[in-house]
């Protein structure tokens, strides 16, 4: 698979605790910034993705009522205080 290279500009302190992670690790900066990356597209796929299922099950027509949305969390508050 072939590679891209990508830039971005940050601060200095950010780089300065990207600097102190790498020495700490033994990994270079590059290993951390794929992490961090594939990390956040991980969480930000995965929002997209609960968000589009929502919208079609409104679409659908699946939706909860205020009132039943309401008591439900009441009743679990309630069994949570003893």
């Amino acid at each position: 698979m072939a590679t891209i290279v990508l830039s971005l500009r940050t601060g200095e302190e950010m780089v300065a605790k990207l600097d102190q992670l790498a020495e700490a690790t033994e990994r270079d900066r590059q290993y951390h910034l794929k992490r961090a990356v594939a990390r956040y597209l991980e969480a930000e796929a995965w929002h997209v993705h609960s968000i589009k299922e929502g919208i079609a099950d409104a679409d659908a027509g699946n939706l909860s009522d205020l009132e039943s949305v309401k008591a439900k969390w009441v009743k679990r508050a309630e069994n949570s205080a003893d």
